[in-house]
């Protein structure tokens, strides 16, 4: 499971990344500012992508990503999970919500043979 972390600033995105390292291990998470999320994305190819809201609009890159977490940064920290086209949002996102997108997400994988 690879997750790309493009959260700003760059304090929440580290403590994310902590937090998705500690609870998940296996998971490879790699971070990165914003301004190279398209970059990042092509190249890494991951399967979950967090960042920040960017006023609803995704970046170009994103498209062939199977989940993504829109953290909406303001008083609280609500979020817009899209999964595989699907999208929700979540009030006052927490790690047990994170988690459960990286678990959901990881049962969209396609098994190698």
């Amino acid at each position: 499971m690879r997750i790309l972390v493009a959260v700003k600033p760059r304090m929440y995105r580290e403590v994310i990344a902590l937090s998705l390292h500690q609870h998940r291990p296996d998971a490879e998470v790699l971070l990165c500012p914003p301004e190279v999320l398209d970059r990042e994305t092509e190249r890494f190819e991951p399967h979950l992508v967090v960042l920040d809201d960017n006023d609803g609009a995704a970046p170009d890159g994103l498209s062939g990503v199977l989940c993504r977490v829109e953290i909406l940064l303001g008083a609280s920290m609500d979020a817009r999970i899209s999964v595989d086209g699907r999208a929700r949002e979540v009030k006052d996102i927490c790690t047990e919500d994170l988690l459960a997108v990286v678990d959901e997400a990881e049962k969209m994988i396609p098994k190698e043979v």
